[in-house]
């Protein structure tokens, strides 16, 4: 049992008359418990950190290290996403995110519209993930604060008059900065705190390009698709979810590809990596071609991303949290992409899906999302 110590106890409540609250263990680095005397649980005020602005921030033990309650709160508010019945108008504005989007991925629940992908780094172009298509250019499209402009009302996926829509929304860093850790150059929107950033370059057809991407750790998820021509997505997994490099497409139901490591993007700490080795194979690096990536990895708490061995059965997956968005993919055969999010459904199991690789409407599955 872990047990916080209170120094010099409040017994009476009423501020009016006493301190506004229970004083906790203060200190720094020198006397913060740690390996046998750190128990999960215990939480100081640590005065050699500092958050907005205050001179000290309140800490907490998580079992396996110290973290500061600011970044956990915050990272609360690096994902959500919004429901709505469309009315079929022009410029409709949708909010209630709690923060200014950077990727928002749309789909018409009740037709069979694409899913529409728009970002903060591509301004009024969308793309479909559930085709190969370049983006193409959607008038009056805008992000705003706490939500989103619609924009034209056509296509029908965004707002088609009494269909059911949902996005799902992610916050990168905001306007993107210049980055040149690779030898490509490079625009970036990361979060480094919720592990998700925006790379955005233009190829240059050469053996070994390499583009940042603006994560304090290796990406474990990196979606990447060419804008400006015709190609498919390509989903990029680090061998620590799957044992093995490889990469899947977004916009097909085909399973890992391990065979070609030529095509697929890698990616370190730093960079995403271009591994062709001739125009043929150089995929994601081609002369003058835009490219666009979204890149993940997992963040405790907040979020994850990992592999597991289906039964054929009834199984948990545990992911230390309870999960707002899951998407799940069958990486030994041909299967078809699916997600589940935690408002669609009023009460578990969460049953209705959503499949990127296809336009398709929304059918009945059943997966519970809960807190483990």
């Amino acid at each position: 049992m872990a047990i916080t110590k209170v120094t010099t106890p409040v017994t009476d409540f009423d501020k009016a008359t006493s301190l506004p609250g229970l004083k906790i263990p203060s200190g720094d680095n020198s006397n913060q418990p740690a390996g046998a005397a750190a128990e999960q649980g215990m939480i100081r005020n640590d005065n050699e950190e500092t958050v907005g602005s205050s001179d000290s921030a309140i800490a907490h033990y998580n079992g396996t290290a110290w973290q500061y309650f600011a970044a956990t709160e915050s990272a609360l508010n690096f994902y959500n996403n919004l429901l709505w019945t469309g009315d079929g108008t022009n410029n409709r504005i949708i909010t209630g995110l709690g923060f200014t989007p950077d990727f928002v991925w749309i789909k018409n629940r009740a037709t069979n519209d694409s899913h529409q992908l728009f970002d903060s780094l591509r301004d009024e172009n969308l793309l479909y993930s559930n085709g190969a298509d370049q983006q193409f250019f959607i008038p009056d499209w805008e992000i705003i604060n706490d939500g989103f402009d619609l924009g034209s009302a056509y296509p029908n996926g965004r707002n088609g008059n009494g269909n059911d829509i949902v996005g799902w929304c992610w916050k990168a860093g905001g306007a993107a900065v210049a980055n040149t850790d690779g030898n490509i150059a490079s625009q970036v929107s990361a979060n480094a705190a919720g592990g998700f950033s925006i790379v955005k370059w233009s190829g240059n057809d050469t053996t070994g390009g390499t583009i940042g991407h603006g994560l304090s750790s290796t990406p474990e998820l990196t979606i990447i698709k060419k804008t400006s021509a015709t190609a498919n997505w390509q989903v990029s997994l680090n061998a620590s979810v799957t044992g093995v490099e490889g990469y899947m497409n977004l916009d097909a139901n085909v399973a890992l590809y391990t065979t070609y490591p030529l095509y697929y993007t890698s990616s370190n700490s730093t960079v995403l990596s271009s591994n062709g080795t001739s125009t043929g194979t150089r995929v994601y690096n081609n002369q003058s071609a835009n490219y666009i990536a979204y890149c993940f990895h997992s963040v405790p708490g907040y979020s994850k991303v990992g592999s597991y061995t289906g039964t054929g059965s009834n199984m948990t997956v545990n992911v230390g949290f309870e999960p707002a968005f899951v998407m799940i993919k069958n990486t030994t055969s041909s299967a078809s992409w699916h997600i589940f999010d935690n408002k669609r459904t009023a009460a578990n199991p969460s049953t209705e899906a959503l499949f990127p690789n296809e336009s398709s409407a929304a059918a009945d599955y059943n997966l519970s999302l809960i807190h483990i």
